[in-house]
C-alpha cells in the first residue's frame, strides 16, 4: 500500500538534497573517469596507483593492505592489480618475509602515468570546484562528513 502522506519540507530538503549529491558524484566522476580512460585505465586503476604511488612501502604494499585504502569496497583490488600489471604500471612479488603476503609496486612506468593523471585531474578538479571559494570547500566538506556519519552508532553529528 502506498503511503498518502503528506511530504514534509525535511523531507523534501532530503530528497533533493541526496538527487543533487547523486548528479554531482556521477558527473565529477564521470569527468575523472574520462582523464583516466585518455591514459588507457580506469579511475579505480588509478585509484590503485594513487595508494601504490603516495605509500611509504620501498619494498611494495602488501595487496590487503592496498585493497584497504582504495575508496570503494566494490573494487576487486586483485582484478585491477591484474590489469595494471598486464600494462607494465605496477608488479607484483612474494615477500621474502611471508611468502604468503603479495607486495604490489608501482613501475617507472606507472609512476609516470600517475604524474600525468595526477596533474591533470588536480586541473580538472580546479574547474569541478571553481566556483566555490576555500571556505565554502570547507564549509562543503564539513557537512558532507556530517551527513555521512549521522546516525552511526557512536558518530553523533557535529
Amino acid at each position: 500500500m502506498i503511503s498518502m502522506e503528506r511530504e514534509t519540507l525535511e523531507d523534501r530538503l532530503g530528497r533533493e538534497a541526496f538527487i543533487s549529491l547523486f548528479l554531482a558524484s556521477n558527473q565529477f566522476d564521470e569527468q575523472v573517469e574520462q582523464v583516466c580512460r585518455a591514459e588507457g585505465i580506469s579511475h579505480p586503476q588509478y585509484a590503485v596507483l594513487w595508494v601504490l604511488c603516495l605509500a611509504d612501502a620501498p619494498g611494495g604494499l602488501p595487496m590487503g593492505a592496498l585493497a584497504d585504502g582504495l575508496l570503494t569496497r566494490s573494487a576487486d583490488a586483485t582484478r585491477l592489480v591484474d590489469r595494471l600489471l598486464a600494462a607494465g604500471h605496477v608488479t607484483r612479488e612474494p615477500s621474502p618475509g611471508d611468502r604468503r603476503v603479495v607486495l604490489v609496486s608501482p613501475t617507472e612506468q606507472g609512476l609516470r602515468l600517475f604524474d600525468r593523471l595526477t596533474a591533470e585531474i588536480r586541473a580538472l578538479h580546479r574547474r569541478q570546484w571553481g566556483l566555490l571559494d576555500k571556505d565554502e570547500l570547507r564549509e562543503l566538506i564539513r557537512l558532507l562528513n556530517k551527513a555521512r556519519f549521522s546516525g552511526k552508532p557512536g558518530n553523533p553529528p557535529t
